[in-house]
């Protein structure tokens, strides 16, 4: 299975390919420059691998929570693709990217929203499976200061810091374009759609990630 991978929920686009089980990456040396780097970066993983985009079997693409215009920008991409060559797109929520891997029992991922705003949602890990225990929600700082539980966090350096100096069990996370490929090869009966008039990005409330 060859599939293409987009990671644009944040100001810096990722993109990645996973052929068999060799996988490449290619990121965006600009920030807020997902509308033009994504045609490109596209087209040079593929042709690095001696693909063209007819090989691809599905999209793997970030569905958010995130910036407002890379999600958007990403999901319309993505969708172009799909219908051109009649493959699927598989959404994954860059919560479920953040938490993949995950050790601990219960772990809450954080997102930063703007001011003291956040993202949060809560997981459970039984028997190996990890699994949603809460919906997402937006959370104010004051409300993530009182958790007492090991926590992701993805955002800003300093506010990452300014958590960390209140001495939560908190760590910081970089998303990844390879985390979004794996949880769609290991779930893509599942989370595959063709359904594409529907797909739209998942906003939690109506901020995004700064």
């Amino acid at each position: 299975m060859i599939l293409l991978g987009i990671e644009s929920s944040s100001r810096k686009l990722s993109v990645g390919l996973m052929k068999d089980k060799i996988f490449s990456e290619l990121s965006s040396e600009k920030i807020n420059d997902t509308a033009n780097s994504l045609p490109i970066l596209s087209k040079q993983i593929i042709n690095k691998a001696l693909l063209s985009f007819e090989d691809l079997n599905a999209i793997c693409i970030s569905a958010g929570p995130g910036s407002f215009t890379g999600l958007r920008i990403g999901m319309s991409y993505a969708k172009g693709i799909a219908l051109a060559l009649n493959i699927p797109i598989v959404p994954i929520s860059t919560f479920d990217s953040l938490a993949h891997d995950n050790t601990v029992k219960k772990l809450s991922v954080l997102i930063y929203s703007h001011g003291n705003t956040f993202y949060i949602c809560e997981y459970n890990l039984d028997n190996g499976k990890l699994s949603k225990s809460t919906e997402p929600k937006v959370i104010l700082k004051e409300n993530v200061l009182k958790l007492s539980h090991n926590i992701v966090f993805n955002g800003p350096q300093n506010i990452f810091e300014d958590l960390k100096a209140h001495n939560l069990k908190i760590e910081f996370k970089e998303l990844s374009v390879e985390n979004i490929i794996k949880i769609s090869q290991k779930n893509f009966r599942l989370l595959k759609t063709k359904s594409l008039d529907n797909l739209v990005p998942e906003y939690v409330g109506n901020f995004e990630v700064k």
